[in-house]
């Protein structure tokens, strides 16, 4: 299933990939790939990151997703997650 995350919080973009890099294996485990994009908000303090992933396992994304260190992070930095599911055209 094709996913985008929009993850909107507070401070800067290389605390976000801080955490990725700390889930990059667990991450490479239930998805057959994923990138990220960062969102010029102009705002200081304020930023936003576009996630569109290849998922191969939900169950095992929704245990990341909900990991008591992940959900720390979000709480610790605001943030926000709206995501949509994806489908291929053409």
């Amino acid at each position: 299933m094709n996913i985008c995350v929009v993850s909107s919080f507070q401070g800067e973009v290389e605390d976000f990939m801080s955490m990725m890099e700390e889930f990059n294996e667990e991450i490479k485990s239930c998805v057959s790939e994923y990138e990220c994009g960062v969102v010029d908000t102009n705002k200081a303090g304020f930023s936003k990151i576009i996630t569109i992933i290849n998922v191969t396992d939900m169950e095992g994304m929704q245990r990341i997703m909900s990991s008591p260190k992940m959900v720390e992070w979000d709480k610790s930095h605001n943030n926000t997650d709206i995501i949509y599911s994806m489908e291929q055209m053409g």
